[in-house]
């Protein structure tokens, strides 16, 4: 599959991350799989790299199909933010089309053209959204946290 799909920092974290050829299709059921994992509702950012797709392929019915897919994910976790890297000019109108057709009925997400930015800002909303979280202070992992309720 091209996308690969990990979770981390003990599951509130989920990287999404783009190889090759990426589609629509491929998108849709990767959603799919990460919105019916047991663990979603602690779920709380999800990462979209795009940086090692060569090729992407998604069609406006496919970002229609996708927005409405995290409108109704959103409905049941709230608290997710996402991070979408985009390299290219295309990748980059995606995500912005995607954001006009979720509007404010979904999750909060930012178009990043790189992962370090991206991980910057994932990391300053999860300060503010998650203020009594534990961290390891030698690797920066997450150990647990008590996240506040609805913090949109």
């Amino acid at each position: 599959m091209p996308i690969q799909i990990k979770y981390i920092d003990g599951g509130i974290g989920v990287e999404f991350i783009g190889s090759g050829l990426v589609t629509g299709a491929d998108i849709i059921a990767a959603n799919k799989e990460i919105y019916r994992n047991e663990n979603f509702s602690k779920q709380r950012y999800k990462i979209v790299d795009r940086t090692n797709c060569t090729k992407y392929q998604a069609s406006k019915e496919d970002i229609i199909i996708i927005a409405e897919q995290d409108k109704v994910a959103a409905k049941t976790n709230p608290n997710i933010i996402i991070a979408f890297i985009s390299t290219s000019p295309l990748q980059y109108g995606i995500s912005r089309m995607y954001q006009a057709y979720v509007g404010n009925d979904g999750f909060l997400t930012e178009v990043f053209r790189d992962r370090k930015s991206a991980d910057k800002w994932i990391e300053e909303q999860l300060k503010t959204q998650l203020p009594d979280i534990i961290r390891n202070k030698t690797t920066g992992k997450i150990l647990a946290s008590r996240p506040k309720k609805n913090y949109r």
